[in-house]
C-alpha cells in the first residue's frame, strides 16, 4: 500500500531490487545516513511506508519474459542467446539496466508463437549483460541467470511476453563446501552418505571429463569456484547431453540431495 500523500518519484518501467539497493546505498553516501534510514527515505519517496513493502511491491511485479528454444537456463550459468521473435525483442527493450529478465524453455521449441500452456512454469530469473544488434534486426544478448522463479501468473498480451513470479527455494541446505575437486569440508555435523553423494558426484564428473579427453571431446568447464554442492549440478549439466524435460525436472527440484542424485544418474549414463 503507497501512503496517503502519494509518491514522490516514480518508479522506472521495470524496477529491479538491486538497482533500488544501489540508489540506497548512494543516498546514504551522499547525505551521511546509515543505511536503514536511506533506505526509509528513499521508500518514502517512492510512496510507500517502509523499504520491506517497497521490496514486496517490486518483487510482484511482472517481468518481462523471454521464451526460451531447446534451451533452459540456470541459475549463476551465463549463455549467449539470439533473440529474433518480435515479442521477444520487445521484451528485451522493455528491460532497464540490471532489471531482470524472466527466461522460461518452451516445451515444444518449433512454435513461434507459445501460448500460456506451451511454456513450463519454472525459470531462471537472469540479468542481460551484453546486448549487440544484428544487421539483420534480430538480437545477441548475454544473459547471467541468478535465481529460480516460478510463474504464478502469464501475461501474453500483443507488446511482448510478461509474468508475474515468485522464487523458487530450496526445501533443505547441504552443510558442506567444496574447497577443492573431490575435496568436501563439513561445516556442521551432517549424514555421511550426503557427504559421500557429493564426492560420487566429483568422482563421476572426473571419470566424465577424462573419458572426453580420451575421444578428444572434452567440454571445458571448470566447478572450482562453486562452494555450494547443491549449485553443483547446474555447472554439469549445461555441458551434458540431456533432454530438455531431464533439464527441466533439475531445475524445478528443491531438493539438493536429489538434484545430486539425478546429476550422478547422467553422469553414469553420459558417454
Amino acid at each position: 500500500m503507497t501512503t496517503p500523500q502519494g509518491p514522490r518519484k516514480r518508479l522506472p518501467k521495470n524496477p529491479s531490487e538491486e538497482n533500488l539497493r544501489k540508489q540506497a546505498k548512494q543516498l546514504a553516501k551522499e547525505e551521511g545516513l546509515q543505511l536503514a534510514a536511506a533506505q526509509r527515505r528513499l521508500a518514502t519517496e517512492y510512496g510507500y511506508h517502509n523499504w520491506a513493502e517497497l521490496m514486496r511491491a517490486v518483487a510482484s511485479r511482472f517481468v518481462p519474459l523471454l521464451p526460451l528454444r531447446e534451451l533452459v537456463a540456470f541459475p549463476l550459468e551465463v549463455y549467449p542467446v539470439y533473440v529474433g521473435r518480435p515479442k521477444s525483442i520487445s521484451a528485451i527493450d522493455a528491460v532497464a539496466a540490471g532489471s531482470p529478465i524472466l527466461l522460461v524453455a518452451q516445451r515444444d521449441a518449433t512454435l513461434g508463437e507459445p501460448s500460456v500452456r506451451d511454456m513450463y512454469e519454472v525459470g531462471t530469473l537472469g540479468v542481460i549483460v551484453e546486448r549487440q544488434t544484428l544487421p539483420d534486426g534480430t538480437a545477441k544478448i548475454v544473459v547471467e541467470g541468478r535465481k529460480r522463479a516460478r510463474v504464478k501468473r502469464f501475461l501474453f498480451d500483443n507488446e511482448f511476453y510478461k509474468a508475474e513470479v515468485e522464487e523458487v527455494a530450496d526445501t533443505e541446505r547441504l552443510n558442506f563446501t567444496i574447497s577443492a575437486p573431490g575435496v568436501i569440508q563439513p561445516a556442521s555435523a551432517r549424514r555421511e552418505h550426503v557427504g559421500g553423494l557429493v564426492r560420487l558426484v566429483l568422482s563421476a564428473l572426473n571419470d566424465y571429463m577424462l573419458r572426453k579427453m580420451k575421444t578428444g571431446s572434452a567440454a571445458v568447464f571448470s566447478w572450482s569456484g562453486i562452494d555450494d554442492p547443491g549449485l553443483l549440478p547446474y555447472v554439469i549439466a549445461r555441458h551434458l547431453k540431456i533432454e530438455l524435460a531431464e533439464q527441466q525436472a533439475l531445475l524445478e527440484c528443491v531438493s539438493q540431495v536429489e538434484r545430486l542424485e539425478k546429476i550422478l544418474g547422467y553422469l553414469k549414463g553420459a558417454n
